[in-house]
């Protein structure tokens, strides 16, 4: 029962350290910023969680607008193909954006620890 209850602890402390980590590069407070650059950034921020909620929408129509396309009568592949450049675009635009607010903000040192991390700003 002991060990047990050890490896339940293990297990549920290295669960909870992945999770930190992963909260302190997406709030950036690794890179270890200026009063100025805070306010900036999270400004920068809340516009990039503004702009990923709209994407999210957008993402979940465009896929039911896919399975509807899927079950007529007719497979149109243009249009799921039409349907996937708009997405695309869009997923784009919002990290094109991102990308050239925070590295306007950022000096070359913290865009150095930044890019260790630029997957984790990818939009899916």
């Amino acid at each position: 029962m002991k060990y047990i209850i050890i490896l339940i602890l293990f297990f549920t402390t290295l669960l909870l350290a992945d999770h930190k980590v992963q909260h302190i590069n997406k709030e950036l407070s690794h890179l270890n910023l200026s009063k100025e650059q805070s306010f900036v950034v999270k400004e920068i921020l809340y516009e990039f969680r503004t702009q990923l909620k709209e994407f999210k929408k957008f993402k979940d129509e465009t896929e039911l607008k896919k399975k509807d396309i899927f079950l007529k009568e007719h497979l149109n592949i243009d249009d799921i193909e039409s349907l996937d450049s708009k997405l695309d675009a869009k997923s784009r635009e919002i990290e094109k954006n991102f990308l050239m607010k925070i590295h306007a903000v950022l000096s070359r040192e913290q865009k150095m620890d930044f890019v260790n991390y630029f997957d984790d700003w990818e939009v899916k």
